[in-house]
């Protein structure tokens, strides 16, 4: 099974739940513009699995011990963001999404990098697979 039926599996059932995977024409444009506010060399990053490795602008990093807890005190839970799952082979899945149902769905995983945006893209919070939170703003 891909990364993106895991995390369907894992939130089937849940209520009010506000995750949708967006259709394939339309995350390659949405990573896209991730690449060109986000990374080095723009879209050529995005054949890169750790897109963190790739941020051009400062970061900002922290190793959390309660990483959901972190993220809760972060995240509007109403607030509209885009959340990015990135597998061990470097497929990237998008998922649009608000901060509780993000919450919900870190909650209900196993471990795996992945990516948080604001709908405006003006900054990236990614976990990686060392646990580490890293914050990086757009060069946009």
């Amino acid at each position: 099974m891909s990364l993106r039926a895991d995390i369907n599996e894992a939130i089937k059932g849940q209520e009010n739940l506000i995750f949708d995977f967006v259709s394939p024409h339309r995350f390659e444009d949405i990573l896209d513009q991730v690449a060109e506010r986000f990374l080095k060399r723009g879209k050529r990053n995005l054949n890169q699995i750790w897109l963190w490795n790739e941020f051009r602008n400062e970061t900002k990093s922290i190793q959390s011990a309660d990483v959901i807890l972190e993220l809760t005190s972060r995240l509007e839970p109403q607030d509209s963001y885009w959340f990015i799952a990135s597998d061990e082979n470097g497929k990237h899945w998008v998922a649009a999404s608000n901060g509780s149902s993000i919450i919900t769905v870190l909650i209900e995983m196993y471990a795996f990098e992945y990516y948080i945006l604001d709908r405006k893209m003006t900054w990236i919070l990614c976990e990686n697979h060392h646990g580490m939170l890293i914050e990086a703003k757009s060069v946009i």
